[in-house]
């Protein structure tokens, strides 16, 4: 019984002895595993290590960023097999490929985190810091209602960057296709940041205004401007109008005189009247014959008259009579029109009151006027004349109606 008893106690010392040594050796083995990184680790899975990038870490809201992973490895006899993305708007997406797009549509900072797991269960983690700037905010006074001839002011002082950055302006106050590029909008006509002008013409002007920051981002916004005519009151006054003149023409001599009566009216009615000076009152001698003659090229006018001696004892003469060449408007009538010269070139280009407009060409030519039969009692080579033309017109007096 004694043997027994020693070898009992033998083996109990022993296992003491071996539970010691055993405490001492796991700390060690755990302080091992965390000093290999990604080794094989024999307490858990071996780790890959993350890498990210990003083709661009600032950019405008709404456009996409692609963020790159493929430079993450794994320890030896290892594959990644997943990529987990957290973009810090809150979505989340994951891939088996180390490459994706995400597009940010707030402007703001995010923190983009991408964990990277391997076949043995193993991951690692990293992140990129993207800034997305927000757009300029544009605040855009502009009158919806307004008259021509008046002033306006299109205001965009008040427009603004949330991020504090330099503003350009950029106003296409009509969009009319002056380069010729097929595109009626993209023309600047101001880069200030307010503007003020008279408006020239009637009808709704559309344009826009395109605010632009220091990171390039633009905020555009359209505008409509709608302008009315103005209204005038005409009434029509009738004036006479009268042209003299004086010369001497020998036989076979011209003289000619252009003008425009009717430039500012409406021709109603002419009379012209050409006298010659008589032979020294001795009727029984053949008194000089001259031709008066009128051309209206616009209004295929071509008339002339030769002089004739209606009395002996009178000089000869020759008339040109023209009445009731255009019609009379009704007086004291209201138009709308953007400008009084628009409006008076419309009242004389109308159809019923343009006969006579354009250039006048006067002609007097000396048919006759050679020395008599008897030269000492008319040895004039020529003769003196004399015409006279007086033109009713009635002209609008045009007055805005307030």
């Amino acid at each position: 019984m004694l043997l027994n008893d020693v070898l009992a106690r033998r083996f109990m010392v022993e296992a003491a002895l071996s539970s010691a040594a055993s405490h001492r050796v796991f700390p060690l083995l755990i302080l091992s595993s965390l000093l290999l990184s990604g080794c094989v680790n024999p307490i858990g899975p071996p780790e890959p290590t993350a890498n990210l990038s990003v083709d661009i870490d600032s950019i405008n809201a709404g456009e996409p960023v692609n963020f790159d992973a493929r430079g993450s490895n794994s320890p030896e006899g290892t594959v990644i097999t997943e990529y987990a993305w957290e973009f810090g708007d809150g979505a989340e997406t994951t891939s088996s490929q180390g490459l994706t797009s995400h597009v940010f549509d707030e402007p703001g900072t995010y923190s983009v985190s991408v964990i990277v797991k391997n076949d043995q269960g193993g991951t690692d983690f990293t992140s990129w810091t993207i800034h997305v700037n927000a757009y300029p905010d544009i605040s855009l006074s502009v009158p919806f209602l307004t008259k021509v001839g008046k002033f306006v002011t299109l205001d965009a002082n008040l427009s603004a960057d949330p991020d504090g950055g330099l503003l350009l302006w950029a106003w296409s106050l009509d969009w009319v296709d002056s380069d010729g590029d097929g595109d009626a909008t993209n023309e600047v006509d101001s880069t200030e940041s307010s503007i003020t002008m008279m408006m020239n013409k009637s009808g709704v002007m559309t344009g826009s205004l395109t605010i632009t920051d220091d990171m390039d981002a633009s905020s555009t916004e359209y505008f409509q401007l709608n302008v009315t005519t103005r209204v005038w009151r005409v009434v029509w006054d009738e004036v006479r109008v009268s042209y003299a003149s004086e010369g001497y023409l020998y036989q076979g001599e011209t003289w000619s005189f252009i003008h425009e009566p009717g430039e500012a009216g409406r021709l109603l009615a002419v009379n012209a009247t050409l006298t010659l000076e008589m032979d020294l009152l001795l009727h029984q001698l053949p008194q000089d014959n001259f031709t008066l003659k009128l051309s209206v090229p616009a209004s295929a006018w071509n008339e002339e008259q030769q002089t004739s001696q209606e009395d002996p004892t009178k000089a000869p003469k020759a008339y040109l009579d023209a009445q009731g060449m255009n019609s009379v408007p009704q007086s004291d009538q209201t138009y709308e029109s953007d400008n009084r010269d628009e409006l008076l070139q419309r009242l004389l280009d109308e159809t019923v009151g343009r006969y006579g407009q354009g250039n006048w060409t006067w002609q007097i030519r000396a048919d006759q006027a050679d020395p008599d039969l008897i030269d000492e009692l008319d040895p004039d080579e020529g003769n003196d004349w004399d015409l006279e033309i007086e033109y009713v017109i009635i002209t609008p007096r045009i007055t805005e109606v307030v």
